[in-house]
């Protein structure tokens, strides 16, 4: 959803090819009249009448057509859109569909004849457009809808169950910020991943080796990234900047993210509150199997507060579990893709906050020790054992994180957990079938409940 000025800019590119001649037979579907067949735009001019329509009470009102900086469009633009594996809805389902969030989200209320000005277009199988026009016909006043963006979520999920589709996130604050379509083309032109993706990542991995602000700054700069500081007048940091090197405006300036916009929880201050809490810790001689006894003893936790005998909070545990996560995450791609599954299920709709979580400090501490001494996890003999060991207790671990998400009603990051765990299974289960075929042997985790999908990769080196 987002808000511009220009609602014959908008229409015309609605109703249009498309940048790459991606739209297929651009239709108007629903509007404010009833009148659909009347808007459908001509052959000689276009969408002109729908435009002249759309904007006539802006017009009345007197409002520019440019964009006045500081200010917020008039223009609503939403754009709705049905799941891969979801069936083909038709003009008509769709049609309901626009009118039903336009309902639910305040913005045009049914059987409102005064109301605004809209129209949803149709130019592919899977989506419509939403145009409105922020005036009222009847005096030309223009508003702003109340909480728009939640009550049109919570439309869309009521609509999603009726219609049996994808049932997608509510609002709660834990979904990651997408990166916007201009860097998703950008990335495209680069042939790389957005840049947001791989800072996210970054950031994560040096704050989970980090003990404070100067080694977390000199870990990512290490890694070839761009980072400034910002600080207080009395020197104290107050929060950062990052960026990929040689990536930069038309201008020439740097681009640069903050913590917080890459996520909530990178946020300096809450990794500082996270460094606080860890302390500086004792090192271990061998992380893995200190890891795994941490991990399984976190799984308990978890199990007794699903009891109700539990003083541990869950979220902080699952929280936590992400740090052990990203630090396996690069012994293989496999596991590197499930700590970015499993980045929604370590997010609470209130926030992080670190909290004196006994099983989480452990969770962080044997996390940093295993990205500092990588060099001690080889794939060779029993450390490829113990690794394999360690892979097996997080995914158990992850699996009880999502049952205590699911009861406490919260079902995306429970997916997003169970998503993650078998992941991590397959991981095991890839292993113990190289295993077996090399010993000709059972191998050592055949377990019946791992997914078992072969592929070319191992544990680390």
């Amino acid at each position: 959803m987002v808000h511009g000025w220009n609602v014959g800019g908008l229409v015309t590119y609605l109703m249009g090819p498309g940048r790459a001649q991606e739209h297929v037979d651009p239709r108007v579907i629903a509007t404010w009249d009833g009148r659909e067949a009347v808007w459908q735009p001509e052959p000689e001019s276009g969408p002109a009448a729908l435009i002249r329509a759309l904007n006539a009470p802006a017009l009345a009102a007197g409002l520019p057509s440019r964009s006045i900086e500081g200010k917020r469009g008039y223009v609503w633009h939403c754009s709705a859109r049905v799941a891969a594996g979801d069936r083909v809805l038709s003009d008509g389902e769709w049609a309901e569909i626009a009118r039903e969030l336009l309902d639910g989200s305040g913005v045009a209320a049914r059987g409102d004849a005064g109301g605004p000005r809209w129209a949803a277009v149709r130019h592919a199988d899977d989506h419509i457009h939403i145009a409105v026009v922020l005036v009222r016909q009847d005096d030309c006043r223009r508003f702003w809808p109340s909480w728009d963006y939640p009550r049109l979520r919570a439309t869309a999920n009521r609509i999603e169950k009726r219609l049996g589709l994808t049932i997608t996130a509510a609002a709660d604050g834990t979904a990651a910020k997408a990166p916007g379509r201009g860097e998703t083309e950008k990335a495209l032109r680069q042939g790389r991943e957005p840049a947001r993706v791989e800072l996210a990542r970054a950031v994560r991995k040096a704050a989970v080796a980090s003990t404070g602000v100067e080694e977390f700054v000199g870990a990512l700069e290490a890694a070839g990234y761009v980072v400034a500081l910002r600080r207080a007048p009395s020197g104290d940091p107050l929060g950062f900047t990052v960026g990929r090197r040689g990536d930069v405006t038309a201008a020439g300036d740097q681009v640069l993210y903050s913590g917080s916009k890459l996520a909530p929880d990178l946020s300096l201050p809450r990794l500082m509150a996270s460094w606080r809490q860890m302390g500086g810790g004792r090192e271990v001689r061998a992380p893995v199997d200190v890891a795994r006894i941490r991990v399984d003893r976190a799984r308990g936790a978890v199990r007794a507060a699903r009891g109700g005998r539990g003083r541990e909070d869950p979220g902080e545990i699952a929280h936590a579990a992400l740090d052990v996560l990203t630090a396996v995450g690069g012994w293989s791609p496999a596991l590197a893709s499930a700590a970015e599954e499993f980045d929604r299920a370590a997010r609470s709709p209130r926030g992080h906050r670190a909290g004196d979580c006994v099983s989480g400090v452990g969770l962080r501490r044997v996390a940093r020790q295993l990205l500092r001494q990588r060099r001690t996890v080889r794939v060779s003999g029993d450390p490829a054992a113990a690794s394999v060991a360690l892979a097996v207790a997080v995914a158990a671990l992850l699996r009880e994180i999502a049952l205590w998400q699911r009861e406490v009603g919260r079902p995306h990051q429970a997916r997003a957990a169970d998503a993650a765990a078998t992941q991590v299974g397959r991981w095991v289960g890839t292993w113990s079938l190289r295993q077996r075929d090399e010993s000709h042997e059972p191998g050592l985790f055949d377990h019946a409940g791992v997914d078992r999908r072969p592929r070319a990769e191992t544990p680390a080196r």
